[in-house]
């Protein structure tokens, strides 16, 4: 549990593991050719909104924002922190370096291709909010990916097929997407994942982190996102990358000064979860005003807040009030 993920990545058999690795391959292929020779097809507006008879079934609107829900930065944000203070800090943070950096690729897209979402009437999309890809799809592919890769279970295998579909089909139920934007989340989603496991079992492998000193971390773990976030366009790169300098930079620190523990008692867990969230939407939300996302450096400045928070603020805090145990 200390690497970000090692090999082999889906089966110890290597005939299934390269089966699901061409399986893989084979459904980007197969997304990205019905892009490219229906393009048409896959933006039609008629399409979409036929899907929305299915939100007049009883309970069937409520499913779909319910998996729509499970694809926002919001549930991943709270999964990831809990995660880092309860149950994982290296399944955490590698979560959700996942989670910010194929965020960050999905953005990237979707100003270069500036493509509009369905217009349907009734549905009202964020001003500046483009569709393709649909970003959604790209990181429940890579997140829940990536969990069910570390976490290398069965039942939590057949629970990411449900997830990545439900999640995908209910952004076109809903309304949000052209089918081709979700079809996009898969064409980029799936290598950006496969991408990852390779170059992270890599590194592990080869000893690359270990060559480095931590202040030298430090510095790159904030000077990369900066310098990101100082030529990509729009203001959700800022952000995103900002929560992730953060992130990095205190996931560093605290294993070097902190040395926390996860693992506790039932109550402190509910109550480490309950201050630290609390903290945490305090800065995101509570620092809105201070700190605007549209002002660059300072969304940059309030989301990297956040991202230290997670992994160095509440860890302290845990420790300092005996929630939490320190490595001896």
């Amino acid at each position: 549990m200390n690497s970000p993920v090692t090999k082999p990545y889906f089966s110890v058999d290597p005939k299934r593991e390269w089966f699901w690795i061409k399986l893989l391959w084979a459904v980007t292929i197969v997304s990205a050719l019905i892009l490219i020779f229906a393009w048409q097809f896959t933006r039609s507006v008629e399409m979409i909104a036929a899907l929305q008879q299915w939100r007049t079934v009883s309970g069937v609107e409520v499913l779909f924002r319910a998996f729509t829900f499970l694809g926002d930065d919001e549930f991943f944000m709270v999964l990831f922190s809990v995660l880092i203070w309860c149950v994982s800090k290296t399944l955490g943070f590698w979560g959700a370096f996942v989670l910010l950096s194929s965020a960050t690729c999905s953005n990237l897209i979707k100003d270069i291709t500036l493509l509009e979402r369905p217009p349907i009437e009734g549905i009202e999309h964020p001003p500046g909010s483009y569709a393709f890809p649909s970003g959604h799809t790209l990181t429940a592919v890579t997140v829940w990916g990536y969990l069910a890769v570390r976490i290398q279970n069965r039942a939590f295998w057949v629970w990411t097929f449900i997830a990545v579909v439900m999640i995908a089909f209910s952004r076109l139920a809903l309304g949000y997407h052209f089918l081709g934007d979700v079809l996009g989340g898969f064409v980029f989603g799936i290598p950006f994942l496969l991408f990852f496991l390779w170059i992270s079992a890599r590194i592990y492998e080869k000893g690359l982190l270990e060559r480095y000193s931590t202040p030298a971390l430090l510095v790159i773990s904030l000077a990369f996102p900066i310098l990101l976030a100082a030529v990509l366009p729009g203001t959700d790169p800022p952000k995103i990358l900002g929560y992730l300098g953060g992130a990095s930079f205190g996931y560093l620190l605290e294993k070097e000064k902190v040395g926390s523990l996860v693992s506790a008692p039932l109550p402190f867990q509910v109550l480490k979860t309950l201050v630290g969230l609390a903290v945490l939407f305090g800065i995101i939300l509570g620092l809105g005003g201070v700190l605007p996302a549209e002002i660059t450096h300072l969304g940059f400045t309030r989301y990297a807040l956040g991202g230290l928070w997670v992994t160095l603020g509440a860890p302290f805090l845990f420790v300092y009030l005996n929630l939490s145990s320190r490595k001896e």
